[in-house]
């Protein structure tokens, strides 16, 4: 049987899933026919706080904030991650077990920072072969449990990560920098401008804003496109919406009145619309900040979750790809400035462009695979999930 590679992820937001899912992609890619992949949402068989707080994630970033960013900071220490762990043990070395125990696999992907966390302990007390793989989904402020020298190879985005990684004692040769994980296809995607800007029925002769809250539609989505829309500038707007039926409901009663604007729910070809823009206005999202650079797209960050989100307006700025605008107001002034200095927009399109890594997931899958080539190699009388099966 083909061995198994089994990607966990959780679902606190889009990013961990849709990393997850742009590695499996490369896997099958890069290595046609060799790998069987599964994609297992790992925090299903949490805890229930965990779950609450799952189910309840985009409340906590939209509505409380405060706490969410006290929370944020106040476990993100190594020593403190440690004596949590020493707490919860109990707990989460069931939920660990049950998942290596349901999921038997040759290879383990981690997308989430739990699990990077608690699996390799479970590993070890299931006595199982298998290596396990963290994937940082953060660009630079990602929070300190990502970074644990318990996993067999450590892969991060940045060189910043990096940097984090190894002050938090992960030796550096079991870390390698492979850029956010973007599905193989997004480049080849977002080429597809003319078709999906006719399909739009999009103007030319207007500059295309593309405005992006993430999956669950989070931040203040809805009040910048409401101040874009109303703005008066010469531009037509793409609003989605994700998840979040009631901004969609909201924003869809004003569109009348702004006719060139056209609004979204949860959708499945970003990349098409972000071929189709020329500005992209978004929460501070790693994964869609790194689509936006394979787009080449300027961007403007208008909101960012507190602490693990921090680090990546500053990469954004610090590499004039964007602008840190957290107001409507602000936003609005943004794009009026490139609109009226079209050079400076090309600037900083070309900044976004230098950035781009449309290869990231398939590094990362060739990473992966030496990880576990090397594990077999050293532990070749061992048995794999897959003869087990």
């Amino acid at each position: 049987m083909k061995p198994k590679v089994v990607l966990l992820y959780g679902d606190t937001g889009g990013g961990h899933r849709s990393a997850a899912q742009a590695i499996a992609q490369a896997l099958h890619l890069r290595y046609p026919e060799r790998f069987e992949t599964e994609l297992v949402n790992g925090l299903r068989y949490a805890p229930f706080f965990v779950n609450a707080f799952t189910e309840t994630y985009p409340m906590w970033v939209n509505y409380a904030r405060v706490l969410y960013a006290l929370g944020f900071h106040a476990t993100n220490d190594r020593r403190r991650i440690l004596a949590l762990r020493n707490v919860l043990d109990p707990l989460s070395e069931k939920s660990a077990d049950a998942i290596v125990e349901n999921n038997p696999a040759d290879l383990y992907i981690s997308c989430h920072p739990l699990f990077a966390q608690s699996v390799p302990g479970a590993l070890r007390r299931l006595r199982s072969a298998a290596p396990i793989v963290h994937v940082v989904t953060d660009l630079v402020s990602g929070h300190v449990a990502h970074y644990t020298p318990e996993v067999d190879h450590l892969i991060v985005p940045t060189e910043e990560a990096r940097q984090q990684a190894i002050r938090n004692l992960v030796p550096p040769e079991k870390i390698s920098v492979c850029g956010q994980p973007v599905a193989p296809d997004f480049a080849e995607r977002c080429q597809k401008r003319a078709e999906t800007r006719a399909a739009l029925g999009l103007d030319d002769a207007l500059v295309t804003v593309l405005v992006i809250g993430g999956g669950d539609g989070m931040g203040r989505l809805e009040i910048t496109a409401r101040y874009l829309a109303l703005s008066g500038l010469p531009i037509q707007l793409l609003v989605v919406c994700g998840r979040n039926q009631t901004v969609k409901e909201n924003l869809e009663f004003l569109n009348p009145r702004v006719p060139a604007m056209k609004v979204f729910g949860f959708v499945n070809n970003i990349p098409e619309l972000m071929g189709a823009s020329d500005i992209l206005v978004t929460k501070a999202g790693p994964g869609t900040i790194c689509e936006a650079f394979i787009a080449g797209l300027p961007i403007i960050l208008y909101d960012a979750v507190p602490g693990q989100e921090d680090g990546n307006v500053d990469y954004v700025v610090k590499n004039g790809a964007g602008a840190w605008c957290p107001f409507p107001w602000a936003v609005v002034r943004q794009v009026k400035e490139w609109l009226s200095a079209p050079q400076v927009l090309a600037q900083v399109r070309e900044a976004s462009r230098r950035l781009a890594q449309p290869d990231s997931a398939l590094r990362i899958a060739e990473v992966a695979v030496g990880v576990w080539e090397r594990a077999r190699a050293n532990g070749a009388n061992v048995p794999s999930a897959s003869a087990e099966r």
